[in-house]
């Protein structure tokens, strides 16, 4: 798809300039005006200009002025977290959450839960939660669903929620009115929060893999922008496909990464009791420690291992990223971990290996509101996250 036809808007109608302020200021911290002209190279009466309008929006504030050296005082700037938001949405299986986040990302106040008794209703009920929770406040709208989606033409392709049905969802865009909304797959969400919170280097690519029980998905940042292909989702790892017994995926096969890495998967291998988390925290104990003959358990686990690792490998020695990302409660357990990270290693090619870094992220879900806000505030932040992402325009019908 390319970036010409798709509609877009500039979230909260920032110029790219504008939009170098917020960046500096989140990255940097509090910044004076005439450290902003310093840094960006521009005219000082352009950056009073920004600076003026980005106050006057309640997009960012004057601190108490600092004294540096002789001349006048200077009046630091920071983003303010009081009087603007973003609002998260997030259409799952079973649920729609939606939140405010301040512009700092904390969120404001609790976030709104709808539960899902049928999937048809999953649109429907994003919309009416977007209506009760939007306010004049609000710069932007994040919308993050699961699966695969066609932002120009505001489809949702296949997914979890909706299995390989199409569905429409325009009319949560209508909802938004005049508020510019930021279209992702969660994946693309989680990429953006973990972007922002750790500054990572833009020219970095980072290959973001979230696993959790049954869950697995993945996204690629280049240059510090989501890859998005010819339809906007993640990179389907968690469909990638092994030559493993399990049970049937929602896409129609088996042998599906997701499948294998959950407690589903423990089951058919004779693991009677006991989650998923639940095992790899005791993975690799002595027998004394496990008691009660749960080798079968360990076993079960370390062909999961397997598993894992060989498809994790397989990615990165094809896409060559600079990082790849693991967010897992499941590495918050030394001996799976290490067991994982040794697979994965002696998997790569020694060349890869010797450049690409492994990073653990203890942040997991990524199905949640709070996590489909950090979109909106990514394309604040970061000039160009949001090409092409962005909601087609409100048709006439909206209210």
């Amino acid at each position: 798809m390319s970036d010409e036809s798709t509609t877009t808007h500039s979230p909260a109608e920032l110029d790219a300039r504008q939009r170098e302020i917020l960046h500096l200021l989140w990255s940097t911290g509090r910044l004076s005006r005439w450290e902003l002209h310093r840094r960006m190279g521009v005219n000082p009466n352009a950056i009073g200009a920004d600076v003026g309008e980005l106050l006057s929006r309640g997009i960012i504030r004057e601190c108490a002025s600092e004294v540096v050296g002789p001349g006048r005082p200077r009046i630091p700037l920071e983003i303010d977290p009081t009087v603007r938001h973003v609002i998260g949405l997030a259409l799952s299986p079973g649920r729609v959450e939606a939140c405010r986040l301040s512009l700092r990302g904390n969120l404001v106040g609790k976030p709104l839960y709808r539960k899902l008794d049928e999937p048809g209703n999953a649109v429907p009920t994003a919309r009416a939660l977007l209506r009760e929770i939007l306010t004049d406040q609000a710069l932007a709208v994040g919308v993050s669903v699961t699966g695969i989606v066609d932002p120009q033409n505001a489809m949702l392709l296949e997914s979890s929620l909706v299995g390989e049905a199409s569905v429409s969802i325009r009319p949560i865009f209508d909802a938004a009115g005049s508020t510019p909304v930021v279209l992702g797959n969660n994946m693309h969400a989680l990429a953006a929060w973990w972007l922002l919170i750790h500054q990572a280097e833009a020219d970095e690519d980072v290959l973001l893999v979230s696993i959790c029980d049954g869950q697995f998905g993945a996204a690629l940042l280049i240059d510090g922008r989501p890859n998005r292909g010819c339809t906007m989702s993640a990179n389907e790892l968690g469909h990638v496909r092994l030559f493993v017994d399990t049970d049937v995926c929602y896409c129609g096969h088996s042998g599906c990464l997701e499948r294998i890495i959950s407690t589903d998967f423990l089951r058919r291998r004779g693991v009677a009791g006991g989650s998923l988390l639940g095992h790899a925290a005791r993975y690799g104990a002595t027998n004394g420690e496990r008691g009660n003959g749960n080798e079968t358990a360990d076993k079960a686990i370390a062909e999961m291992l397997h598993c894992l690792s060989a498809g994790l490998a397989d990615a990165v020695n094809f896409i060559r990223p600079n990082r790849l990302v693991l967010a897992s409660e499941l590495t918050r357990f030394p001996e799976f971990n290490s067991a994982l990270l040794r697979a994965i290693r002696s998997r790569l090619l020694s060349k890869i290996l010797e450049r690409v870094r492994i990073d653990l992220w203890d942040q997991v879900d990524s199905h949640s509101a709070e996590t489909a806000g950090w979109l909106a505030l990514a394309s604040l932040y970061r000039e160009g996250w949001d090409r092409a992402v962005e909601a087609p325009a409100p048709t006439e019908a909206a209210t």
